[in-house]
C-alpha cells in the first residue's frame, strides 16, 4: 500500500470516528441536555476514551458545534476563491439562500436537533455568540486579503461584519420557526423574502465591493 493509500485511510478513520463521537453527543445532548451530559459518558457511549474524544474536541461545546468549523473554511474560500466580477455581498447572498434553500426547505433534522440542544444551554448560547464573533474575524481577513486593503483599513472589518451578522440574523429566524414548528413552505417563502430585501437594500452600497477586474 503507497503512503498516499495509508495516509487516505488514516484521514477516513479520523473522520468516521469524529462523526461517530459527534453524533453519540447530540444524541445525548438531545435526550438528556448538554448540561446534565459528561465527556465520560460521552465516551462510554461511543466506545471510545475520554482522551479520544478530546483529541477531536478540545471542549465539551465543540463536540454541540461539530462540523461548524467546517462550514466556515468553506465560506472563506468561496470568499477568497470568488471570480473576478463576483462581489462578497454576492457571497453572502447565495450562502443565504443555500441554507434556506439546502436546510430550512427540507427541514433539516441535524439543523433542529441542535437548535433544540442550544436554545436549553445558557453555556451554547454564549459559546455561539463567541463563535460568530470569530467567525466574523475570519472572514475579514479573507475579505481584506482579497480586495488588498492595508492593515490598518477598517473597511474589511465592517463589511465582514455587516454581511456575517444580515445572513446570521435570517439564519436565527429560521431556527426559531423550525423550533416553533412554523409551516416550512411558509416560513421559507418568509425567508427568501426578508433575505433578498435585505441584500438588496445593502446592495446600494456594498453591490461592488470586491467585484475586481
Amino acid at each position: 500500500m503507497s503512503g498516499a493509500q495509508t495516509e487516505g485511510l488514516r484521514a477516513r478513520k479520523k473522520r468516521v470516528a469524529r462523526e461517530t463521537i459527534a453524533a453519540t453527543a447530540r444524541r445525548l445532548f438531545a435526550e438528556r441536555g448538554f448540561d446534565t451530559v459528561t465527556v465520560a459518558e460521552i465516551a462510554a457511549a461511543a466506545d471510545v476514551s475520554e482522551k479520544t474524544v478530546f483529541n477531536h474536541f478540545p471542549t465539551k461545546e465543540d463536540l454541540a458545534f461539530a462540523g461548524r468549523e467546517q462550514g466556515l473554511m468553506r465560506l472563506v474560500a468561496d470568499i477568497t476563491e470568488r471570480p473576478p466580477g463576483t462581489s462578497v455581498l454576492d457571497v453572502f447572498r447565495a450562502l443565504t439562500a443555500t441554507v434556506i434553500d439546502d436546510l430550512v426547505a427540507p427541514g433539516d433534522e441535524d439543523l433542529l436537533a441542535v437548535a433544540k440542544i442550544i436554545r436549553h444551554s445558557r453555556t451554547l448560547q454564549e459559546r455561539l455568540t463567541a463563535g460568530w464573533e470569530s467567525g466574523a474575524a475570519a472572514v475579514t481577513a479573507a475579505i481584506a486579503e482579497t480586495s488588498g486593503a492595508a492593515d490598518d483599513d477598517l473597511v474589511p472589518a465592517i463589511v465582514a461584519r455587516t454581511l456575517w451578522w444580515t445572513h446570521r440574523s435570517i439564519f436565527l429566524v429560521a431556527l426559531h420557526g423550525l423550533l416553533a414548528e412554523e409551516d416550512r413552505e411558509q416560513l421559507v417563502v418568509r425567508l427568501r423574502v426578508a433575505a433578498d430585501r435585505a441584500y438588496d437594500q445593502l446592495a446600494g452600497g456594498l453591490g461592488e465591493y470586491g467585484k475586481g477586474g
